[in-house]
């Protein structure tokens, strides 16, 4: 186990969010074992021995526990605001980030007069804005440029890559195929059509099966049916069900690498769960695929030839293959390791009191 010790303890805030309550005291527990597994905003709170919360007034009670609550921002944009209100008016440190937080899902939330006001109080409101994507969120309304980059930084979401429990990697002889990261045909910066065309393509070149995850139900049943005629027969496997995170993260660990398109400037939860199972992941252009898989990641201004080319090399050379996979989960470690990603965060609250504002 890892040093039960974090130089920083954050509650994070879903306002009247649907998630449960849960206390990271001890840190992530075994998979499956908590109802929200400890990534994406869970994982901030996980790897800094803090807790996730649905309500200000709970942090509140043992809100000298904590060092700072990072608030989410929803789509419903006055309720993260009533939030963060709350807690500066007890006196309680506050970060701000938004829960959807790719450029184009942040344009969406914010199409609305009221949505664009609460959105600037929040910008002078926090001490501080935390972008989980490289692409930061805008700056808007009375915040000048300066005091926005001030306050705003980059931290990747944090994944258990110190925990063995957590090591979902698997032998090679025991991996086959390649999984399609994206499931849903209808967000277009997803480019999902435009993936599985693509592996095609690989499964018939290099003779490898095919696996994706069926995200759109009735609708993506069909659209799938009409898709498997370009497949070598018997190479394209769907899966229909709902899987829990532990069955999924086995699921991508039994293939050799998983591909995506994905466009959408997310934190990159895909290339995350491929760093768990020890796995490749290529094509997308999510802030954890740029710092993971540099060699495999592509954000449309490059040549997709060139990773393709790339990913033909890897499959084909055992050696090659191996030596990527330990490249990236090297990267990983380095780059968004639970014990890496709380240094960052302490590291980034420390800098924001030196530094007030105005100065």
């Amino acid at each position: 186990m890892t040093d039960p010790s974090a130089p920083i303890c954050l509650a994070v805030l879903n306002p009247g969010g649907r998630d449960p309550s849960i206390d990271y005291a001890h840190g992530p527990r075994k998979p499956g074992k908590d109802p929200h597994p400890p990534i994406n905003y869970h994982a901030y709170a996980a790897a800094t021995k803090g807790g996730f919360f649905d309500r200000a007034s709970a942090i509140l009670e043992q809100q000298d526990r904590f060092d700072a609550v990072l608030v989410l921002i929803r789509s419903r944009v006055n309720v993260s605001l009533e939030a963060i209100r709350k807690l500066k008016d007890a006196g309680v440190p506050v970060l701000a980030a938004w829960k959807e937080s790719g450029p184009y899902q942040i344009a969406d939330q914010l199409r609305s007069t009221r949505s664009l006001e609460a959105y600037q109080d929040i910008l002078t409101l926090a001490d501080g804005i935390l972008s989980p994507t490289a692409v930061l969120p805008p700056r808007w309304g009375w915040l000048s440029a300066a005091e926005f980059e001030r306050k705003t930084r980059f931290i990747p979401t944090p994944y258990p890559l110190e925990f063995p429990e957590w090591d979902f990697g698997k032998p090679l002889e025991k991996r086959e195929g390649i999984m399609v990261g994206t499931r849903q045909f209808f967000v277009p910066t997803r480019n999902h059509l435009h993936t599985l065309s693509r592996v095609a393509v690989l499964s018939e070149e290099l003779e490898m099966p095919i696996t994706v995850i069926n995200g759109d139900k009735r609708s993506g049943r069909r659209l799938l049916r009409q898709l498997e005629s370009s497949f070598p027969e018997s190479r394209l496997h769907v899966v229909n069900q709902p899987l829990s995170y532990d069955r999924y993260l086995t699921k991508i660990a039994s293939h050799r690498l998983v591909f995506q398109l994905d466009r959408s400037y997310v934190p990159g939860q895909v290339a995350g769960d491929a760093a768990l199972c020890r796995t490749l992941c290529a094509g997308g252009n999510s802030a954890l695929e740029g710092l993971i898989f540099p060699d495999l990641a592509d954000d449309g201004s490059g040549s997709l030839e060139a990773v393709d080319d790339r990913l033909r090399i890897l499959m084909e050379d055992a050696v090659a293959y191996e030596k990527a996979v330990n490249e990236s989960i090297r990267r990983a470690r380095d780059f968004a390791c639970y014990g890496v990603v709380a240094g960052q965060l302490a590291t980034f609250l420390k800098d924001l009191k030196e530094a007030p504002s105005g100065t």
